[in-house]
């Protein structure tokens, strides 16, 4: 129903801008925010593949990640296509809890370096990135859970200061103290890739 009432107000826009209706047919690309999309792929399996496929790289590998699902996909469209983007109109649709969802279109242009499609889909590193994930047994995320619920809505505790699984530049949190104040350090060295997707640091 969200999708439907979205998509009604979405054609509506579009012809009061454009002077015309709307097509899937005018849609090059349609990103959503959900990592495997079954109601649209049983409604035409070449359009899937041909529109939505694409966008599916993150999210599946890496599953819900709720308000970042839409945006995840999105980079997987750049990862996948990236030059080929360019002049290409997107449609996103964006699904939230308690029927809250919005649709909208991106007209997307090649840009000038560094801000060209191909440099972002080569800074971004998605294939990288998902290399770069650790393996952990349940058990660790069991542990992991708990210490989470432990520290809800907590303050005055210090964080543990292992961040060798960190990526060299990233921020974490280090100490919330007795007002709630929250305080961050920055992981030494600098997020530097290499052509072959290691970090140019030695890690």
């Amino acid at each position: 129903m969200a999708l439907n009432t979205c998509y009604k107000y979405f054609c509506y826009k579009y012809e009061k801008l454009e002077g015309k209706q709307f097509s899937i047919s005018d849609a090059d690309y349609i990103v959503f925010h959900s990592p495997y999309n079954k109601v649209s792929q049983q409604v035409s399996k070449s359009l899937y593949a041909a529109k939505v496929q694409p966008t599916t790289l993150i999210p599946k590998q890496v599953g819900n990640m709720y308000t970042a699902s839409l945006y995840a996909a999105f980079a997987s469209l750049i990862h996948n296509k990236n030059s080929e983007l360019a002049g290409k109109r997107v449609i996103l649709f964006s699904y939230g809890s308690g029927l809250t969802s919005t649709m909208f279109s991106l007209r997307l242009h090649e840009g000038q370096h560094p801000f060209s499609l191909l440099n972002i889909a080569t800074v971004m590193n998605v294939a990288g990135k998902l290399k770069w994930r650790h393996e952990f047994p349940p058990e660790k995320f069991v542990q992991t859970m708990k210490l989470m619920e432990h520290r809800y809505g907590a303050k005055d505790f210090v964080t543990s200061k292992d961040c060798g699984l960190l990526s060299p530049g990233t921020y974490y949190l280090t100490e919330v103290d007795s007002m709630y104040r929250r305080f961050y350090s920055k992981k030494d060295g600098d997020y530097t890739v290499c052509e072959n997707g290691s970090l140019a640091n030695g890690h």
